[in-house]
Parts: structure tokens; C-alpha cells; sequence
């Protein structure tokens, strides 16, 4: 399937082109159908507790109630599952692979935490997903080779979600390293750049073991912390 799966959630969205196409599946989380409605994209499914939406949507949801399974699923306010994850689940379930993730950062932190181990979920269950907001991507990865896209200019931060990520390497970066350690307890991977004057053709991320989390700003080089 080349399609991907759309997530919107209700979190805090920052306005950014959401370059939709005609395959993708695209799925209104809960309070995220707000900000669909203000980007002018409608969705293709409706899901959530619908504890964030006002009566201004009312009419909305009603209308997608009306079409059915296929569009529409309604969630108890009290579950195991957050609307995000109950998302993944049914993007996963209709052969989605790729999910872009966006109104999933900022505002709770919780919530926030709880997207990463939603993204987490998908790298498990055959997929892979990214958080959108303003100019930065935050992405799981697993074991492999993730490369950093030949247009991007920034800031890339690798973070281990796991107690340690083994056998890392790091090329065509300002700080380059081959089969190092990185754990969960020592921000050594925080900040490294992209090469200037589009350098970032042939970088790459690679992990022999362990899951980690790519954080990639565009635009933001050298200020540190």
C-alpha cells in the first residue's frame, strides 16, 4: 500500500502545509477534526471520545456517525487506550505503513509521551511513524539505517529509548561516530548539525541495536543548551 495513514490529533498545531494525497488515510483524532477543518482538508474517518470537541461540531459528527463503521467510531472517555494509539491501531489494521502524526506535541506532556509510545507501537507492529509540528519531525527508529533527507537543513538529536542503543553510527554530520553507545541516561546525542551549503546528502543514522528518537528542527543550528 503506498498510501499513508493521517493522523490529527488535538494537541498543539502550529499551521504547516500537510501535503495530503489521494491514497492517504486520513483520520480526525478526536479535537484534531478543529484543526482539519481549518486547513480545509475533510477526513476520511472520525475517531475519538469527542471529550474536546464542541457543539459548534456537533453536526459534524453526526454526519459521520450517520456513515457508518467504515468512518466513524465513537470511544469511551474511560479505556486503556488513548484516541492516538486507537488510531494506529485501525491505521495498522487497514495495511497502513507510513503514519504522519500531526497535533501530537506540546501543550500536556503526558500526552506527548503517550504519542511517543505510540509511535513505538507502530515501529513494532510493521510500521513507522513521525510527529509533524512547525519546522520539526520527531521520528522512532529501530534497528537499521535511517537517512537524513538530502533537502534538510538543521538540528538532528538521537535520544535512546531503551537503556542503551548499541553499535551507532553517524556520517555526513558535524559530529560523526561509528559503533558508539548511547543511553538513556546521558543526552550525548543532543544537538548535531547538519553539514552547511546542503551537506546533508548521504547522512545517515545507523543502529545495530535498540530503539531511539530522532528529533529534527529545521533552520536551527548552533544554538545549544
Amino acid at each position: 500500500m503506498n498510501g499513508r495513514c493521517i493522523l490529527m490529533c488535538s494537541g498543539e498545531f502550529h499551521p504547516m502545509d500537510i501535503d495530503r494525497k489521494p491514497q492517504d488515510f486520513v483520520i480526525a483524532v478526536d479535537g484534531g477534526l478543529k484543526y482539519l477543518t481549518e486547513c480545509g482538508i475533510e477526513p476520511d474517518f472520525l475517531l475519538g471520545d469527542f471529550d474536546s470537541l464542541g457543539e459548534e461540531y456537533a453536526e459534524t459528527v453526526a454526519k459521520y456517525r450517520g456513515m457508518g463503521e467504515d468512518h466513524f467510531r465513537q470511544l469511551p472517555v474511560v479505556k486503556d487506550d488513548t484516541d492516538t494509539l486507537a488510531a494506529a491501531k485501525l491505521g495498522i489494521s487497514r495495511g497502513y505503513k507510513e503514519f504522519l502524526i500531526y497535533g501530537a506535541m506540546g501543550g500536556r506532556l503526558d500526552h506527548t509521551m503517550a504519542n511517543i509510545q505510540t509511535m513505538i507501537w507502530i515501529l513494532r507492529n510493521g510500521g513507522r511513524a513521525s510527529m509533524l509540528d512547525g519546522d520539526t519531525r520527531v521520528t522512532v527508529i529501530g534497528p537499521g539505517v535511517f537517512e537524513i533527507p538530502e533537502d534538510f537543513e538543521g538540528t538532528v538529536s538521537l535520544f535512546s529509548l531503551d537503556r542503551c542503543l548499541s553499535n551507532v553510527t553517524i556520517r555526513g554530520m558535524k559530529y560523526e561516530v561509528k559503533n558508539a553507545a548511547v543511553p538513556n541516561d546521558y543526552p550525548v546525542g543532543c544537538s548535531n548539525e547538519t553539514l552547511p551549503n546542503g551537506g546533508s546528502k548521504g547522512a545517515y543514522y545507523s543502529i545495530g541495536e535498540g530503539t531511539g528518537l530522532l528529533v529534527m528542527t529545521e533552520n536551527l543550528l548552533n544554538p545549544h543548551h
